[in-house]
């Protein structure tokens, strides 16, 4: 296995490296602990050359801080916004629904619909005449074998 040296670690540590590389040695690490150790001591020796905080909790609250601020500026903006659209998409369905009631398209809507109810209606009385015609000619047929039968006798 081939291990990545010292000075490479210190450009991964330091973002110094193409995204592909990165991918590269971070997959490398998994399987190799040698080089684990040299990333480690990369960290360590670019952790020393970073600035110091000098107060890390008021760093962390400031930080918090503006998070904060940040966020309830989030939530005010959208409600403007909200509101605006809300209104301007119950305007637009208005002037639409109008549009369309002028120009007739409900009244036109709505006896392509009865129409289309009354012919599946014509259809189904066809349908159930049928299945008792046929039943009657059963029943007739049922009828005359037993007459038969009875002639014979």
């Amino acid at each position: 296995m081939k291990h990545i040296d010292n000075e490479k670690w210190i450009l991964y540590v330091t973002d110094s490296l193409d995204e592909d590389t990165r991918v590269h040695y971070e997959n490398h690490l998994y399987s190799c602990d040698h080089c684990l150790e040299q990333y480690l001591k990369a960290v360590q020796a670019a952790e020393s050359q970073m600035p110091v905080l000098s107060n890390p909790l008021g760093f962390t609250d400031s930080i918090m801080k503006e998070i904060a601020v940040v966020e309830e500026k989030a939530l005010i903006k959208p409600k403007k916004n909200l509101r605006k659209q809300a209104f301007m998409h119950y305007a637009v369905a208005a002037a639409m629904t109008l549009a369309l009631m002028s120009a007739g398209v409900f009244s036109q809507l709505v006896s392509t619909v009865s129409a289309f109810e009354n012919s599946a209606a014509k259809e189904e009385r066809s349908i159930i005449s049928g299945w008792l015609n046929e039943a009657d000619s059963i029943t007739e047929k049922i009828e005359e074998n037993i007459r038969e039968g009875n002639e014979h006798e």
